[in-house]
């Protein structure tokens, strides 16, 4: 079995989940902005526990929203090493793509994990790779019906691979299944030590602060089709 150490800032519950618990409201709205899927941006005010102002925020655009997640990840970036079991000096950060996201595009359009990337790179947590796009684009991921891993990873194109000595770390703004982040890991051939950062994780299946912070294991095993992943 394949493993990555995957880490995230909160927890997304849907609107009326009977599992909803403290700041279910407040990540909520993060996670609306940092997936920059509305056309009208929803404001949002977050007081998440390990953002260094330890104040309430009010965020209005997906950019003040990287930045917000940015800058949490830069001031705790020793803890989030250390559970991440990222020991080289040097981060490739590489950018889930969006389903949207072809070689044409891949500078122009809506790509929330690059952008969240791009505001770690400039707080010093790593460098931008982004390594991999779509042949084709595709339907939106946040349908709930997320194409499965091994169909993914036949519509990937590799532009770029991490340096030698970087340790690799995904990057994504919402994770449900797993699916694009396995799929990618699996088409650039299983970099050691690899691991997963996202602002917002998806999790209904037990009752929660969702500003609580999640370090948990995603484990694939390509051997069968559909590929069986464990998220948590």
């Amino acid at each position: 079995m394949r493993k990555l150490q995957v880490y995230a800032l909160g927890s997304y519950f849907k609107l009326g989940s009977p599992n909803a618990g403290l700041n279910a409201n407040p990540m909520r709205g993060l996670m609306y902005l940092v997936t920059n899927q509305r056309k009208e941006p929803i404001p949002s005010s977050v007081q998440h526990p390990l953002h260094p102002s330890k104040h309430m925020e009010r965020l209005e655009t997906p950019a003040a929203a990287y930045e917000y997640v940015a800058e949490i990840i830069a001031v705790n970036g020793r803890d989030i090493r250390a559970s991440l079991n990222i020991t080289k000096p040097n981060i490739a950060l590489v950018p889930i793509p969006s389903s949207n996201i072809v070689r044409t595009n891949r500078t122009t359009d809506r790509w929330p994990s690059r952008d969240l990337a791009m505001g770690l790179e400039r707080l010093g947590f790593g460098k931008v790779r982004q390594c991999v796009v779509y042949k084709d684009a595709m339907r939106p991921r946040f349908s709930y019906e997320e194409d499965p891993a091994h169909e993914l990873a036949q519509n990937i194109v590799i532009l770029g691979r991490p340096m030698p000595n970087e340790a690799v770390l995904y990057i994504d703004d919402l994770v449900l299944t797993g699916d694009r982040t396995v799929a990618i890991d699996h088409a650039l051939g299983q970099p050691p030590g690899a691991s997963l950062l996202t602002a917002v994780i998806g999790e209904e299946k037990q009752r929660l602060d969702a500003y609580k912070t999640r370090s948990i294991p995603m484990e694939y095993d390509p051997g069968s089709t559909p590929w069986k992943i464990n998220l948590g």
